[in-house]
């Protein structure tokens, strides 16, 4: 059986495993010896092929369709297996592919369901029917049922580490390794994202590049174990300043960069501010900010942003450069705005203004 909401399997390969793996083996059951078939076994057939295909074609949120299906195709698999052994029968074999599914695709408590299902099918037969339909038999009931149960939670455990293998390595592909932040490739993936939730709701947007001063000064003193030290200090300073929702990544080397949600150019000089206060000589930091104009893409954002940076390190550094809204023509005076510890934000915001 299949979902079309169940990972890590698609609608497509659930819908194949789903005729692959239960109707035709129930088609090929049924054509063999059909003349002899009693009238239940014909019944139990007709379901074990409806029900897969329901389960793969319907999605989950019809719960009542959906959950009958999944817990029918197991009893009407039993009833293929009366008058012809019961649970001793060459046909309760496709009760495992039943429980393949559960493995496979069920979330655990479908999957202790199914396992309760699959044990009571092996034994209630036996007890309410008896022979000659369901002999009772049980050594192969019990056989059945924890060949059942142990495939399937098998399975389970399989697709449980293989999921974690995948988030794991999703992560790693989007998360710099040595500061927890995004990479550029979180960053590249994550940031757009922003400015279009920033463009439907209008709430303004600043972008925050950041590099260390004395990052290769560091480096070759002290070695890039401290270098390494400091990076890491300088991700976990930025992490604690900032809010849950801004976006901050590790572009490459000692660059950082920060997309600030819902943020006006006087907050996030003060963020900047209470970072810098924060924030070690050894590891004092330039910085460059620039305001999103609603209109601008990330690359031109971030270029903005950058060369505010520049500014700002050709400046002496440990200082923010505030970058103008366009970027050509440049006007004749200096068309950054400098941010110090001594001034309070009104005074910046009137300067920005300015």
């Amino acid at each position: 059986m299949g979902s079309s909401s169940l990972l890590p399997f698609g609608r497509v390969r659930l819908l194949v495993f789903a005729i692959a793996g239960n109707v035709l083996p129930v088609i090929i059951a049924t054509a063999t010896d059909r003349w002899i078939h009693p009238a239940v076994f014909y019944a139990g057939a007709a379901v074990g092929c409806v029900a897969p295909l329901v389960v793969t074609l319907v999605p989950r949120r019809r719960r009542v369709v959906f959950w009958s299906a999944a817990f029918a195709e197991i009893p009407a698999l039993t009833l293929m297996q009366a008058h012809s052994g019961g649970a001793a029968s060459g046909y309760s074999v496709l009760v495992i592919m039943a429980m393949v599914w559960f493995g496979l695709a069920a979330t655990d408590l479908e999957l202790v369901a199914g396992m309760l299902v699959l044990a009571a099918c092996c034994v209630l037969p036996m007890l309410l029917l008896g022979a000659p339909a369901y002999p009772v038999t049980w050594g192969h009931a019990a056989l059945l049922t924890l060949v059942g149960v142990t495939v399937a939670g098998s399975l389970r455990a399989v697709t449980r580490e293989l999921g974690m293998l995948a988030q794991r390595f999703a992560q790693e592909a989007v998360v710099d390794d040595l500061t927890g932040l995004l990479n550029r490739r979180g960053w590249r993936y994550t940031a757009p994202r922003e400015l279009v939730r920033a463009a439907r709701s209008g709430n303004p947007i600043t972008l925050v590049t950041l590099d260390l001063d004395n990052f290769k000064e560091l480096n070759d003193e002290q070695g890039h174990e401290q270098g390494d030290r400091a990076l890491r200090d300088t991700a976990e300073r930025i992490r604690g300043t900032l809010r849950a929702g801004d976006v901050v990544a590790r572009l490459g080397g000692d660059e950082f960069v920060a997309l600030l949600t819902n943020s006006t150019l006087t907050g996030s000089l003060t963020a900047i501010e209470r970072l810098r206060d924060s924030t070690p000589r050894q590891e004092g930091f330039s910085s460059g900010i620039a305001v999103w104009d609603r209109a601008e893409d990330l690359t031109e954002l971030l270029r903005r942003s950058d060369l505010a940076l520049y500014a700002a390190k050709d400046a002496g550094g440990g200082r923010t450069e505030v970058a103008p809204p366009h970027l050509e023509p440049l006007p004749e005076e200096p068309w950054f705005t400098i941010r110090t510890g001594s001034e309070d934000d009104d005074a910046v915001e009137e300067r920005a203004a300015s």
